[in-house]
């Protein structure tokens, strides 16, 4: 039921963080002539990034499914390329450049399952975090915050920020949001069922995963909710029979 809105990149570690008054953004990056790789995790030099921020267009006519409307937005967060060991291909752009092949399977080699392996674990770890902020009163933009954080702090990119210009670090998608909702300033509210789903980039791979929560607990929740949850955990299960 959310739809982005055109953000900027982000790795604009020494730039002020853009007026909370607009929340759409172009932006021009200052190339050099030549620019020499290595160090800093292999980023060579950072990027300058100028951001210019301008009006969010209204959707004046769209049909919503249910009860919940977009509320305010933060700033979009940035990340300081230094921190992480890898920056995907479209943090700058916000465009995806590699494409796998849906013929070719790739042989992973040992060491690239024990990245795998990390990136998937850093995911689980976390969507931990965030699980435990789905609380009453708490806004899904303070899960966001958590998020980026802890994924910075692992050394790892949030997946989601700037990808195809998505403006945040994670997705948190309550009750008829089907998918990738975007955190905002909506406090949860006790009864609300939310998915929170984190993907992070470490080392040159995406480690993903996914969990929905209640605020509130199972109690919190009327019938058809508890068959909605019940249900869909069951046949999560038993895909993997």
């Amino acid at each position: 039921a959310f739809l982005p809105s055109p953000v900027p990149p982000l790795l604009a570690p020494s730039r002020p963080t853009p007026n909370t008054s607009t929340s759409s953004s172009s932006l021009n990056m200052n190339k050099k002539s030549k620019r020499k790789t290595g160090g800093g995790g292999g980023f060579g030099k950072k990027p300058t990034i100028n951001i210019k921020t301008k009006k969010k267009p209204k959707i004046d006519n769209f049909t919503y499914a249910g009860s919940i409307r977009p509320h305010a937005q933060s700033p979009t967060r940035i990340v300081d390329p230094s921190k992480v060991l890898a920056i995907p291909d479209y943090a700058i752009d916000g465009i995806p450049k590699k494409r796998g092949s849906t013929y070719d399977i790739e042989i992973k080699t040992p060491e690239d399952i024990l990245k795998m392996r990390a990136a998937g674990r850093a995911a689980r770890e976390v969507l931990d975090l965030a699980g435990k902020l789905a609380k009453a009163g708490v806004t899904t933009d303070e899960i966001d915050a958590a998020v980026h954080a802890a994924s910075v702090e692992r050394g790892a990119y949030p997946s989601p920020l700037n990808y195809r210009n998505f403006p945040k670090s994670c997705c948190t998608s309550v009750n008829e949001v089907i998918c990738h909702g975007i955190p905002d300033m909506r406090p949860l509210e006790d009864g609300d069922i939310v998915n929170i789903d984190i993907t992070v980039y470490l080392d040159g791979y995406h480690g993903d995963c996914s969990e929905m929560f209640v605020v509130g607990g199972r109690d919190a929740l009327d019938e058809k909710g508890r068959n909605l949850i019940q249900t869909t955990y069951d046949c999560w299960v038993q895909s993997h029979g």
